[in-house]
């Protein structure tokens, strides 16, 4: 698997436990601690997702397929100050 700069990650927090807030962590380095595992996003989420994203219509109806991703269930995370 293919790492850089702008691969993305979605984390998500067990028992939605705690959350990371999206501005001011820019550029910042995180350790998290959890479990990484292979799934399969259905399409119906995969729409949800880029509807939530400002995607178009159209954008959204050209996901037709699921795809099969990282996912990440953290119960701890770290923030570089």
């Amino acid at each position: 698997m293919k790492v850089s700069e702008s691969d993305t990650l979605m984390v998500r927090f067990k028992d939605y436990g705690f959350f990371v807030p999206k501005e001011g962590m820019e550029k910042k380095k995180v350790i998290v601690k959890g479990k990484a595992y292979m799934d399969t996003m259905s399409v119906e989420m995969l729409r949800h997702y880029a509807e939530d994203a400002g995607n178009s219509e159209q954008e959204i109806l050209k996901i037709t397929e699921p795809q099969y991703i990282v996912n990440f269930l953290a119960n701890g995370v770290l923030i570089e100050k």
